[in-house]
């Protein structure tokens, strides 16, 4: 599809109309209030929510403005009518630091809300026309069935800038066919370092792109390599953490790096992998020519922080189900892998055997990988993870942790050739056990023996995954997650929206925790919870 490049001038920011999401469709007696233009006012754009603290109860609705603007809030009602509220937004900005652009960007944090219920909103300031839209509140805490999708690596979904392409509009569009509840979004959001002189322009194309579904459902992203921005602070992530409002972590220095969040009975963990990994594939910075190599910066607060959330979940009784998102991997047997990452071996997969985490979700190979249950490891120096059971279709996660590459959002290249197999059929698989750049060195070697699916068919290079959560009925019962993964053709311009097409599904179960009793001295039961589920295993 042919592009103009004038569009993105230095400070350009592209509209995202007056409309939004399935409130075209609602009658007009459900719209809130009006408010004329002002001819010369900036209207509101890359309208997007995510989850707050609560996502009962708390959302959070963010957009960008392409100048200072007075009074930014947001008018919030029911479709039914009856009294709406109005809350002030809070605005922040940043300079990039390679083209001085300043973006301004503005969060409205809604409390309050009821939960399982449908809102609509406006967003507006001074001057502007309101802009519109709908979201749904989570199910209240407690056991509930409800539908979430992933994929990272999604790019503007406009080719004119690096590493995107086309289809990064198509799965956006993708995600709303599916009709979940929320979105993770796993790391490599924009590219906008690969485009080091529109970073901010190729950041504008990525969120307005990304609010045609995230004006309707919370989007809730980690950060990737491609985060890590020459002239975005000392971690790069100045626009990364300008633009999205996240869930609280308690810290003062790193807030919106990491958090937890809980819908129903499954616990929501999203990690900065580029702190835990030790690959170095961020930006260089051309004041000094190095890479931007954060790999520790928080020197283990954010390890620490992951264990007091596990060991909480599992302590407890409302926790059935642990999800961790996050950019790099611990596995790949791609060809072109960054490889399975030493970092991430050594520093995370201890924590996810000992509280028996369910799945991870990682991106940063343009590709779908599924191990098997995983837990412990092999004999030998690379900490190969030992998988525990071979079957595909239906997996007791209680038995090991299932970790799934996700990373065909949308980018202009793809990952799935993967390494050759020996005569067992188990293919061989890189490891990164140092710092280097993507792809600089041949690295260290081991059988794949934890991999159990690919996608190797290159007609099909993208895809969306779909989990669908059934909490049982009974109490101590049994649970499960399905898990469909959809593939698609690369999006056109005589087809901008490609029929996904299901490739992979699979369904894991455990046991609720909630079999356990009435959940009193639920701290001194954590030991004897392990010993228990260390029997079971």
């Amino acid at each position: 599809m042919a592009v103009n490049p004038s569009r993105y001038s230095r400070r350009t920011v592209l509209r995202t109309g007056t409309a939004v999401g399935a409130l075209a469709a609602l009658p007009a007696s459900t719209l809130l209030w009006t408010q004329p233009a002002v001819a010369g006012t900036p209207g509101p754009e890359q309208i997007h929510l995510q989850w707050g603290n609560e996502p009962s109860r708390e959302m959070t609705v963010s957009w960008a403005t392409a100048a200072t603007v007075r009074r930014p809030r947001v008018r919030i009602g029911t479709p039914r009518g009856g009294a709406g509220r109005t809350v002030d937004a809070l605005s922040r900005s940043y300079v990039d630091g390679l083209n001085k652009v300043e973006t301004f960007t503005h969060h409205a944090r809604l409390d309050g809300l009821r939960p399982d219920t449908t809102y609509v909103y406006e967003v507006l300031h001074d001057g502007a026309q309101p802009v519109r839209g709908t979201f749904r509140t989570a199910p209240a805490r407690g056991r509930a069935a409800f539908r979430f999708t992933s994929f990272g690596d999604l790019g503007t979904g406009d080719n004119v800038f690096k590493k995107s392409s086309i289809h990064g509009a198509a799965a956006v569009r993708q995600v709303e066919q599916f009709n979940p509840l929320f979105h993770l979004l796993n790391g490599d959001l924009a590219y906008a370092n690969n485009n080091e002189q529109l970073q901010p322009q190729a950041w504008n194309a990525f969120m307005n792109n990304m609010g045609r579904s995230a004006a309707n459902r919370p989007w809730m992203p980690a950060p990737g390599n491609h985060e890590v921005e020459a002239g975005g602070g000392d971690l790069g992530y100045a626009s990364y953490l300008t633009r999205f409002e996240l869930p609280d972590n308690g810290t003062r220095d790193h807030c919106g790096n990491w958090y937890s969040f809980q819908i129903g009975s499954v616990l929501f963990v999203s990690l900065d992998g580029n702190e835990i990994a030790v690959e170095d594939d961020a930006s260089i910075d051309p004041a000094t020519g190095q890479s931007i190599y954060i790999s520790g910066y928080s020197e283990g607060a954010q390890l620490r922080w992951l264990e007091r959330v596990l060991k909480r979940a599992r302590g407890g009784d409302a926790v059935d189900w642990i999800v961790v998102n996050l950019h790099q991997f611990a596995m790949s047997s791609s060809a072109s892998s960054h490889g399975g990452d030493m970092g991430i071996r050594e520093h995370l997969l201890p924590l996810l055997d000992r509280y028996s985490v369910d799945l991870v979700l990682a991106g940063h190979d343009h590709d779908y990988e599924r191990t098997h249950p995983v837990r412990g490891t092999e004999p030998g120096g690379l900490l190969t993870p030992a998988a525990v059971d071979d079957d595909l279709r239906r997996i007791d996660t209680s038995e090991g942790t299932v970790h799934l590459i996700l990373g065909g959002g949308g980018t202009a290249g793809h990952d799935d050739v993967y390494l050759p197999a020996d005569g067992d059929g188990v293919r061989e698989a890189t490891v990164r056990t140092q710092r280097l750049t993507f792809k600089a060195d041949p690295d260290a070697k081991e059988k794949a023996t934890w991999s159990a699916v690919t996608d190797p068919d290159t007609k099909y290079p993208y895809g969306v995954a779909v989990f669908d959560v059934d909490p049982g009925s009974v109490p101590g019962g049994r649970t499960t997650i399905t898990v469909s993964y959809y593939h698609s053709v690369p999006a056109t311009a005589a087809n901008p929206l490609p029929t996904p097409v299901l490739f992979d599904r699979f369904t894991l179960y455990r046991d609720r925790s909630d079999g356990w009793g009435d959940g009193d001295d639920q701290g001194e039961d954590t030991d004897a919870r392990e010993r228990a589920g260390a029997g079971r295993r």
